[in-house]
């Protein structure tokens, strides 16, 4: 493993990367913002350590949440390690600027008081760690946001008369099935597509989504609340859930926010 120094806007960085790093879309970025230069060493080490990591990563670590703020609209990082107690700019603003620019970004708080991290909920942070920081939970913490960050760049390709398209499944706020026809619904579009909304329940319900209704099938990162007849999504929209899915809809759910949301 190779140590390098790079400099970003007259900050130092230091940065590890592993030999025979190849150059493209496929590395994966990570990045530790602490104001504490021993608190990023040791992270930086507990990361190098893990087995799970592919060869196509970079670790960088920042000493304020505007370099590494300014780092990401350059190159976006893919997971971050950001200390909640910071000089300048605070954890919690440097999360909430992450988030208004980047949905999917891996953010993973690290603090040294528990009552941070009700402030920090609306950022939808992944996870916690307190300090002292441990290996084996920092470990484990690092395997289940490799794990997330795998399921929200599955690829869901499909075509439409003479169109061949591939969205990202994170990107997909639901799937709507109208006769024969499939509508894939993101933020900003929607697709349509001629398939059966039982094979798609087959290849996205891995990647969080969620069979709500005989017609739909819901991305569960974008659900802002479970009513008695209908799921409210984050972006205003109402999808209809069948009664006798309910109690389902709402196990899943539960297990959804207890696996990536707290």
């Amino acid at each position: 493993m190779w140590f390098e120094k790079i400099l970003l806007d007259k900050h130092e960085v230091s940065a590890y990367t592993l030999l025979g790093q190849p150059k493209g879309d496929n590395i994966m970025r990570i990045a530790i913002c602490d104001d504490e230069l021993t608190h990023r060493e040791s992270l930086m080490a507990a990361l190098a350590d893990v087995e799970t990591l592919s060869k196509d990563t970079v670790i960088l670590d920042f000493s304020s949440g505007t370099v590494l703020l300014n780092s990401h609209m350059r190159c976006p990082f893919d997971i971050v390690f950001l200390d909640m107690e910071m000089d300048g700019m605070t954890g919690l603003e440097t999360g909430q600027e992450l988030r208004n620019v980047d949905r999917n970004v891996i953010i993973i708080y690290i603090t040294g008081f528990e009552k941070y991290v009700f402030e920090s909920f609306k950022i939808e942070p992944f996870d916690y760690i307190l300090k002292p920081v441990g290996s084996v939970k920092i470990r484990e913490v690092l395997c289940r946001a490799l794990k997330k960050h795998r399921e929200q760049y599955y690829i869901v390709d499909f075509k439409w008369h003479d169109k061949s398209y591939a969205l990202r499944a994170c990107d997909i706020v639901h799937v709507e099935s109208n006769l024969r026809h499939l509508i894939f619904v993101t933020e900003n579009n929607s697709y349509k597509s001629i398939g059966k909304l039982n094979d798609f329940e087959h290849r996205l319900s891995p990647y969080g989504f969620l069979r709500c209704h005989q017609s739909f099938l819901i991305n569960m990162k974008y659900i802002k609340c479970i009513e008695n007849r209908s799921i409210k999504t984050t972006l205003g929209n109402e999808i209809d859930m069948s009664s006798r899915r309910k109690q389902d809809c709402l196990n899943a759910f539960n297990e959804y926010i207890t696996k990536y949301k707290v």
